[in-house]
């Protein structure tokens, strides 16, 4: 995989994929796989291009939501769906007060895509001003096609980070990952030990939190998993119960499962 920054112009043609995808839920995954597949009919790479920063955290701060995945973590998830070039800038202020027809422009400067598919709601440029209907028209100019992936839904409910937030900040993982494709994780550092417990602390701050509460779920250290038993609170901490025991100062992942409903931190 290929990572491009700001400022950086790729070689050939191309099919560009455009939007955030935090979490790189089961939505965005059928958005690579469909931006995939086009590359191979054509014969050229597939270019992710997103933000390094959540865009409320310049337009409104105090709206910023917390983030499902790290910068990390999203860009080994899209590259196991086929992304061959990740394109990565931060949002600014120049970002934010460019018109959505240069917004475009720059792209195809850069890419030369045949094709562009972004989410049925994806909006892009000054104020939002962008939407597929305008990505659509300006292909015309450009000389790409437009591909709009409509919503997904599971159960009912539309497929997004902002439910999936939703869902963990009330402790259903259980559906949460289902969106997700995968169970939600979190980097920690392991503690020591007391009793038959071992001290947790976050390691990936800005990621949303789960409800506090008690957890079915998984422990991984390298290549190695294991189950362990969550009992999370408030403040990033969390005693576990592990199959076996860790390293104090080692780090390691949790993902979470399930969610004991009546038990309390």
């Amino acid at each position: 995989m290929g990572i491009v920054w700001d400022g950086q112009t790729g070689n050939g043609r191309s099919v560009i994929a455009l939007g955030m995808f935090d979490g790189v839920h089961i939505g965005h995954q059928v958005l690579l796989r469909r931006a995939k597949a086009l590359a191979r009919q054509q014969g050229v790479p597939l270019v992710v291009s997103t933000f390094t920063n959540h865009p409320m955290a310049l337009i409104q701060p105090e709206r910023c939501p917390p983030m499902l995945t790290t910068p990390a973590e999203r860009a080994r998830r899209m590259r196991a769906q086929g992304m061959d070039v990740l394109q990565e800038r931060p949002f600014d202020r120049s970002v934010m007060d460019t018109p959505p027809e240069e917004f475009v422009a720059d792209l195809c400067r850069r890419y030369h895509p045949l094709f562009i598919v972004v989410g049925f709601n994806h909006t892009f440029g000054r104020k939002g001003e962008g939407t597929p209907l305008l990505l659509t028209a300006l292909g015309e100019v450009f000389g790409y096609r437009a591909e709009v992936v409509p919503k997904i839904t599971l159960g009912g409910r539309e497929v997004s980070s902002t439910v999936i937030r939703e869902l963990l900040a009330r402790g259903d993982t259980d559906l949460a990952r289902q969106m997700l494709g995968q169970p939600y994780e979190r980097s920690v550092l392991v503690g020591n030990r007391q009793g038959q417990e071992t001290l947790l602390t976050y390691l990936d701050e800005g990621k949303q939190e789960v409800l506090p509460g008690q957890y079915r779920g998984l422990i991984q250290a390298g290549e190695s998993v294991w189950p362990a038993a969550l009992l999370c609170g408030d403040g990033g901490q969390i005693r576990a119960r592990l199959a076996r025991q860790f390293t104090p100062g080692s780090e390691a992942v949790i993902r979470y499962l399930h969610r004991f409903k009546n038990v309390g931190p």
